[in-house]
């Protein structure tokens, strides 16, 4: 079917896509057959419409089919988590889930065991709605964020962490760049990025922009089968004005655990993990260079709500990734106890330590 038919249900229709309709559609689109201002006119009205489970899982069924993938066996898979985020939140925060990534995969070297053989594959890309994305941030701390695939897989067994750069792994993707570039707005990619992890990753914490978006994205995971992940929208005050695409201790987060075949959804509040709630400004980032600092102060051992925002999205990485034991309906106690263990990793010096091994890898 070409473009204008689809065009026509979604933005006068406004209708929703079947799974194999997304199907169809991603092919076309990443094959090159929409002219821009076609690609332009159906991502916003995507945008304006809302995205359906259904339409996501069949776009990510194409686009994971499309990627470079990471050379792992089937047990290395099992082990991998991934902390990728929409962004497009506009909350002007430094990089906490790329923090929390470094810290989790130090907190597995930490723990040590058979439980804990975890690796994180940070899936990830330069600012493209932001003025810092997680390839900027790395970058500036000098770990190494151009890896060849063969390279990242060494990383992981080596170091249980490494960064795949969305664009060099997902070449197909060029076909639409220019056109979120040219927008500048968050779009459906945007939600479709972190559902692509090209190493395969099975365990996942994923912030999203919005909290209409935390069961959607939960649902589209669990037609994906996503073995246990967490899907976040963190709220920036009490009054629940604005949000940002990590678990937040600003205000109330929504979240939605997928784990196998179910679905739980939950609210937590930073009171009840031993945080005292701070204002979003404390959590202000800038370029890659001051973001940059900003980790390295809190890996220093920096105490303030800088240090307790990583502390407590690292606790979820560790939960969904199994490193922290949990069980249904025990949420909290399992993200007390991720808090736990990622503040003794921090206070260890380990992620200081993971971050030079990192940089020095690559000399």
């Amino acid at each position: 079917m070409p473009p204008q038919p689809y065009l026509k249900r979604i933005v006068e229709e406004r209708a929703t896509l079947t799974r194999e309709e997304a199907r169809e559609l991603m092919q076309q689109v990443l094959a090159g057959r929409w002219a821009d201002v076609e690609l332009a006119a159906l991502l916003g009205a995507i945008a304006a419409r809302g995205e359906s489970a259904a339409e996501l899982a069949g776009f990510v069924d194409v686009m994971r089919g499309r990627a470079t993938a990471v050379p792992l066996d089937e047990a290395e898979r099992a082990a991998l988590v991934d902390t990728c985020g929409t962004g497009g939140d506009a909350s002007g925060t430094f990089n906490i889930s790329t923090a929390a990534a470094l810290a989790a995969a130090a907190a597995a070297a930490e723990l040590g065991g058979e439980q804990t053989k975890i690796m994180v594959a940070k899936h990830g890309n330069r600012a493209v709605t932001s003025a810092c994305g997680s390839a900027d941030v790395l970058e500036a701390l000098g770990v190494p964020v151009a890896l060849a695939p063969e390279a990242a897989a060494k990383a992981l067994r080596a170091y249980r962490f490494a960064f795949l750069h969305a664009p060099a792994l997902h070449p197909a993707m060029k076909a639409v760049m220019p056109v979120r570039r040219a927008l500048g707005v968050r779009t459906v990619f945007n939600v479709l990025g972190p559902l692509t992890n090209p190493a395969g990753a099975r365990a996942q914490v994923m912030g999203v922009y919005s909290a209409a978006l935390v069961p959607i994205v939960a649902e589209a995971m669990q037609m994906l089968g996503t073995r246990h992940a967490f899907v976040v929208h963190g709220f920036a005050d009490k009054a629940r004005t604005k949000g940002l695409d990590e678990l937040s201790i600003s205000g109330p987060s929504q979240l939605a655990e997928v784990r196998g075949g179910d679905i739980t959804l939950a609210e937590i509040t930073p009171e009840q993990l031993g945080f005292a709630t701070a204002p979003i400004s404390a959590l202000r980032g800038g370029d890659a260079q001051a973001n940059a600092t900003i980790l390295r102060a809190i890996f220093a051992g920096e105490k303030g709500p800088r240090r307790d925002v990583v502390l407590l999205n690292t606790a979820a990485v560790l939960v969904a990734a199994g490193a922290v034991p949990s069980e249904p309906g025990k949420l909290l106690d399992a993200l007390r106890a991720g808090v736990a263990v990622a503040a003794r990793t921090v206070d260890s010096g380990a992620v200081n330590a993971l971050i030079a091994d990192l940089v020095t890898s690559q000399a």
